[in-house]
């Protein structure tokens, strides 16, 4: 029915490049045009609002354009491979890129009469990046905070206090989350309101037997939605830190079952000090300030937890720093 069609849509395509800016990631960065080519490659039925409906199936072809999308374009390319299977329940790290192709390809579509398009494979023509295993490695952990992150949000969001067990109570239906390079694990979070915060206060911990993340908030109810974007920023580094500790003892790494009761000793832990390294990262990353001053400000606004006083905070702080230009 539709072969001639396609056939003849395909000729024009074949002479067409689509320039499509999209997010890279799910915070939104970078952002930069995506040369793109298609090849329509045939029709098939799915459901759509209770009721069949025919799509065009097509290929998308990532190309080389500029220096940030083929930077994020060759991460890809080294993690997945040329070619990526898109499946219509999860498009993966192709998801952004996947909505607006599918998007700008649609509404050309009808042009020659065709049905809404979905697209089936994505082949990246850019170059892979070569990366060393630790970058690797950081990537795919990041993935995991994100999804993390986000399936507390949306719990914070909806105004869901008390206790909950993810990814089983953020509507999944797996009851561990499954990442590469992390075992399986389940989050337990409780949400609180209360006053006795000025704002907000989040505590996570990770317990090495069950591979079980613990992430305590309470939240002070006249502050719950202004503070929406300081609450992610210390959720991607608190559970960053958490899951080094995960890394760490999947490495063999000895996590003491016992903590020294000193906190100038049990910040220099080397795997006390690495975690700390991840999570500042991450967060330096996801609120785009320097390295060194996410650190020092952790310092400073959580005397309370930490108890350490200026020159043992000092001392501290210089690990963490003479580590991270190490691992650069």
């Amino acid at each position: 029915m539709y072969d001639d069609v396609l056939d003849r849509a395909n000729k024009f395509f074949e002479n067409h490049t689509f320039e499509v800016y999209h997010l890279f990631d799910s915070e939104g960065e970078p952002i930069a045009p995506t040369n793109v080519k298609i090849k329509l490659t045939g029709v098939k039925d799915f459901i759509s609002m209770g009721d069949y409906k025919p799509f065009i199936l097509y290929t998308a072809y990532i190309l080389p354009t500029n220096e940030k999308s083929d930077k994020f374009n060759s991460i890809l390319s080294a993690h997945f491979g040329r070619e990526t299977e898109i499946k219509t329940f999860d498009q993966g790290a192709y998801g952004n890129f996947t909505w607006v192709m599918t998007k700008k390809l649609s509404e050309l579509l009808k042009y020659f009469s065709l049905p809404e398009a979905m697209l089936t494979k994505v082949v990246n023509e850019v170059e892979p990046m070569k990366m060393n295993e630790s970058l690797i490695v950081e990537s795919k952990v990041d993935g995991a905070v994100r999804k993390v992150v986000k399936d507390i949000l949306e719990l914070i969001k909806f105004q869901r206090n008390g206790e909950f067990v993810l990814p089983e109570d953020a509507r999944i239906e797996d009851n561990t989350y499954k990442f590469s390079n992390l075992p399986e694990f389940t989050i337990e979070l409780e949400v609180i309101e209360s006053d006795v915060v000025d704002r907000f206060d989040v505590e996570c911990a990770y317990y090495k037997e069950d591979d079980v993340i613990t992430v305590d908030i309470v939240i002070n109810p006249d502050v719950r939605y202004s503070i929406l974007y300081d609450i992610v920023g210390e959720l991607n580094e608190q559970l960053r830190h958490e899951m080094e500790h995960m890394i760490q003892n999947v490495r063999g790494v000895e996590l003491p079952d016992k903590e020294p009761k000193s906190p100038s000793k049990y910040y220099s832990q080397p795997h006390e000090i690495g975690a700390q390294v991840a999570g500042f990262k991450r967060k330096a990353k996801i609120t785009k300030q320097p390295y060194e001053k996410v650190v020092r400000n952790w310092f400073e606004e959580n005397k309370h937890k930490h108890k350490l006083n200026p020159k043992q905070s000092e001392k501290i702080i210089q690990k963490i720093l003479d580590a991270t230009n190490g691992i650069r």
